[in-house]
């Protein structure tokens, strides 16, 4: 006796998780690979509310340079916030065709005009 299957398997969210948590990782691999630039660190966001929403989180700590480095090469959008306090938070992010969504992120010290205020 064979068994046919015509139908693809259905996948459950944990497929669906698993899948993108491995294209973040393999994204991730491609990134540190071809970069001149190392983050100080990295995430893989999977969750398992959100499956289909994986996300790499590339930190650059307190490095500027560093981030508009990896931002120009890896073809990222900039937007700065200035926080309550005077930092401001910059965040460079693709969201493409790609189903990982890529940030890098730093923090800018506060100006010393904004800490006297």
């Amino acid at each position: 006796m064979t068994t046919q299957i015509t139908d693809p398997i259905a996948e459950n969210g944990l497929s669906v998780q698993r899948r993108n948590y491995m294209a973040a990782l393999s994204l991730a691999e491609q990134i540190m690979s071809e970069t001149a630039k190392m983050p100080t660190s990295f995430e893989v966001l999977v969750h398992p509310w959100a499956p289909e929403a994986a996300e790499l989180r590339f930190y650059f700590h307190h490095d500027i340079p560093a981030l508009r480095q990896f931002r120009d090469d890896q073809m990222l959008t900039e937007t700065m916030t200035t926080r309550a306090d005077g930092s401001v938070y910059i965040e460079a992010v693709r969201q493409d065709d790609h189903p990982v969504r890529v940030v890098a992120w730093s923090l800018a010290s506060p100006s010393p005009s904004a800490v006297a205020a």
